[in-house]
């Protein structure tokens, strides 16, 4: 094969590959005119707001579904109270402060001095619960809320202590009467209980 061989042969190459790109261009300009760049597509729908094909991005999806207005969800004030601060049981409230006041007033009663006393000493089981029926009965009256009870240990009965017994009966069983207990030794120990009075109910 000489020059001229080759030569022809280098320029027939360059045609065939001349046609071969002529050909791919023409093909890919047909099928971008048939089919519209994907980008520009997506960027019109998001301009428009409105879904065009299946195609669109999930926001596009969203803002159609929404009426084109991703700005128009309005939460209620009250809605947005109770989430943030939760809902307050007032009744729980009230009953909590009253709990805390009833403490604090049975503390206060537990410490005061006693108001008033009885002794009861010497006298039969009916004699005492006449007389500190009585007795109770004025307390109330005055609105005393601590008394004193002085029974006896009942050292000298033949028995089981009786004053004591009918001591005990009588105060579980006066609705005046609440809360009681023995005092200190120097106030009679056993021998003697402290009563705290329930307040007076007012009738209206």
């Amino acid at each position: 094969m000489n020059f001229g061989d080759i030569l022809d042969a280098w320029e027939q190459e360059q045609k065939d590959a001349s046609k071969k790109t002529s050909k791919s261009t023409g093909q890919e300009w047909r099928n971008k005119k048939a089919q519209p760049d994907s980008a520009a597509n997506e960027s019109g729908s998001k301009n428009s707001g409105v879904k065009t094909d299946g195609a669109g991005p999930a926001s596009v999806k969203k803002n159609v579904k929404s009426g084109g207005n991703t700005n128009d969800t309005r939460i209620n004030p009250m809605t947005e109270w109770l989430r943030r601060y939760g809902v307050v049981d007032k009744d729980a409230v009230a009953e909590k402060a009253a709990e805390n006041e009833k403490q604090k007033d049975r503390a206060w009663l537990l410490d005061m001095p006693y108001e008033a006393q009885i002794d009861l000493h010497g006298l039969t089981a009916d004699e005492a619960t006449v007389r500190l029926d009585q007795f109770v009965g004025e307390c109330y009256k005055r609105g005393i809320r601590k008394i004193l009870i002085i029974h006896g240990k009942g050292n000298h009965s033949e028995d089981a202590p009786v004053l004591s017994g009918m001591v005990r009966s009588f105060i579980e069983r006066d609705y005046r009467l609440g809360e009681s207990g023995h005092p200190d030794k120097k106030d009679g120990g056993k021998g003697a209980t402290w009563v705290i009075l329930r307040e007076k109910t007012v009738l209206g």
